[in-house]
């Protein structure tokens, strides 16, 4: 009888987190890139998400190799570890090319696929989740863990935990700011987001 109620609780708690994220794969997609899966920004990140190479190379659509090869990092006055590129290379010309995808078809296919850009998503979100829970954030609110996922979405894990820990604001190129995407966690229900003025 012990053993049911584990087990019924972990598939309630499996379900929840299920609930969460495709709720915040929803919001993402549409603050994004109005849902649209082969859109490329002016930045070269991809798809309805605008992953960069970056999280594409964690998720292991990337070949980790290849990015470290052809990256460092530089702290900035907004940043900590901002990515730069060496020998020429930008986000768009790394993931041009096919060689540096460990997806068949590379960023053609990746493109294409409503299935690949989401099962990159899924595997982000979790990677964060378990990053966030590491620096001792509980994520069992719902609200809450839609707020920092959004957040590290935009800036990071740490300029999510930055910004629910003492409100420190995050911009990311564009100007955007990580409240935004902090209030779109905590108001979005089923990619509906109700934004406070």
């Amino acid at each position: 009888m012990r053993y049911i109620f584990t087990l019924m609780i972990s598939i309630f708690f499996a379900n929840a987190d299920e609930s969460v994220y495709n709720d915040i794969k929803r919001t993402l997609a549409i603050m994004e890139s109005g849902n649209k899966k082969s859109i490329v920004n002016s930045r070269g990140f991809l798809g309805k998400y605008q992953l960069g190479a970056m999280s594409l190379a964690e998720v292991g659509f990337i070949k980790l190799e290849n990015y470290r090869a052809l990256t460092y990092t530089q702290k900035t006055q907004t940043r900590a570890a901002k990515v730069m590129w060496k020998d020429g290379y930008t986000l768009t010309k790394f993931l041009d090319e096919e060689r540096n995808w460990n997806i068949t078809g590379g960023k053609k296919a990746y493109l294409a696929s409503d299935e690949l850009q989401d099962e990159a998503m899924d595997r982000l979100l979790r990677k964060n989740a378990k990053r966030l829970e590491r620096a001792g954030i509980n994520m069992s609110n719902p609200k809450l863990a839609k707020s920092l996922l959004m957040s590290a979405h935009l800036g990071g894990v740490g300029s999510a935990i930055a910004m629910y820990k003492n409100g420190t604001d995050y911009k990311d190129e564009y100007g955007t700011s990580i409240k935004k995407y902090y209030q779109a966690g905590k108001n979005s229900q089923n990619g509906i987001i109700k934004f406070e003025d």
